[in-house]
């Protein structure tokens, strides 16, 4: 009932047609990364174990920065697509390097891990810079669970392949699958952009603009998403860390850490994909944009409250997997929506700094902390590393209230 009402409010043709190639352009990503993710955390666990993770993270820094600033320098003389293709060529590239000779050569799982944080979110950047600049606030907090949520479906899909295939193939092997998806990604891409009315004069939207840390400086809406971004990612990280130290002891063989590894993904996507479809479009029906940014640091802060009384594997694993669920549907519905009243270049090169480079760089803070542990606390690990997260989310919170408070960001939220 509720998607006929929202087919019936977009009556043209071209429109409809934009939002099912982006619903099937995040089907893609989606699908790819859910096999990408499982199987470089598996190979990265196998050669260097879960103690060079914190390394690795400082690591995504100087290439993640590098990586934003290529694309902010070059996509207004590129394009849109032109970019694209390039974002896809190198990870194509990458993904068949280490399918052949990850074995022989073990340093190259230290860049897939770097590379896969990295290149999902430029590919989610391009995606939804464009669906940004076609969407109206009113659509929105229908359209996007939808686009999440077919989003999720890939992701199950791609689950499968760990899932079902790692013991069998071999976890390098299980790369050479995600080549097709990102041929399929190519043409969906294609499509959507030729309905967005952008193609051919995309450079013109994001020309002779500032840069983007300077409008995340004159921008009190940026700056509140760069808060909430990096406060997520230091707490996920932070309890990835945690879940990889039991999951290592628990799975010394790397097959069959692959394999679990997807089904745990396997059961975070399905969840994530109720959430998505479902949970978030009551959220906002009910509770409105600006209240719902309170939900996602108090359902969390229960949690972690639950995993520092009961540090054992089975609920540390439940924490890990209720913040990656609410990680990618609640909380990235509602962050993505407060882009939407925002400028051209703020969609593009602003966001690009935030989603892109804040978003993985804050790893880099959270190895401090685990540094910091290992050496204040070495007896009481992994169990000291849960007090991270439960301060984080009591921050979160703070920076909420803190920012709904003024009445011109009251206004912005409104929805």
């Amino acid at each position: 009932m509720i998607l006929k009402k929202i087919l019936l409010q977009i009556r043209s043709e071209r429109e409809k047609f934009f939002l099912l190639f982006a619903m099937l352009c995040g089907f893609f990503i989606t699908a790819e990364y859910a096999i990408t993710k499982p199987t470089s955390n598996s190979i990265f666990l196998a050669h260097y174990s879960v103690k060079l993770y914190p390394y690795a993270w400082l690591l995504t820094v100087p290439f993640n920065l590098l990586a934003v600033t290529l694309y902010n320098r070059f996509l207004p003389r590129l394009g849109c697509f032109r970019m694209f293709l390039c974002t896809v060529g190198v990870t194509m590239g990458i993904n068949t390097l280490c399918g052949l000779y990850v074995q022989k050569f073990p340093p190259l799982s230290f860049l897939l891990y770097v590379w896969k944080d990295i290149y999902v979110l430029l590919m989610f950047q391009q995606v939804w810079s464009v669906i940004h600049t076609k969407t109206e606030m009113k659509k929105a907090k229908y359209l996007y669970g939808i686009i999440f949520g077919v989003s999720g479906i890939g992701a199950i899909f791609g689950s499968m392949v760990p899932s079902f295939f790692a013991v069998k193939l071999g976890s390098e092997h299980l790369l050479y699958m995600t080549i097709p998806l990102y041929l399929l990604f190519i043409a969906a891409y294609h499509q959507m952009l030729k309905r967005s009315d952008m193609e051919g004069s995309e450079a013109l939207h994001v020309k002779n603009t500032k840069g983007g840390l300077q409008l995340i400086k004159t921008s009190s809406a940026l700056k509140f998403i760069l808060f909430i971004v990096v406060l997520m990612q230091l707490s996920t990280t932070i309890m990835d860390y945690q879940f990889n130290t039991y999951l290592q002891e628990r799975y010394p063989l790397q097959d069959l850490r692959t394999q679990f590894y997807g089904r745990l993904w396997g059961m975070i996507n399905t969840c994530k994909l109720c959430l998505q479809f479902f949970a978030t479009f009551l959220l906002l029906k009910f509770l409105g944009l600006r209240r719902s940014h309170f939900v996602v640091p108090g359902i969390l802060l229960g949690n972690a409250i639950l995993t520092l009384f009961q540090p054992t594997f089975a609920f540390i694993t439940y924490g890990f997997s209720v913040i990656k669920t609410f990680d990618y549907s609640i909380f990235n519905i509602i962050k993505e929506m407060l882009y939407v009243p925002l400028k051209t270049d703020e969609k593009f090169k602003a966001k690009a700094i935030i989603d892109v480079f804040a978003y993985r760089s804050a790893k880099a803070f959270a190895s401090v902390f685990v540094f910091g542990m290992q050496f204040l606390s070495p007896a009481k690990l992994p169990y000291a590393y849960s007090w991270g997260p439960l301060s984080l989310f009591m921050v979160w919170i703070i920076v909420v209230f803190l920012f709904l408070r003024r009445p011109q960001e009251q206004k912005l939220l409104e929805a």
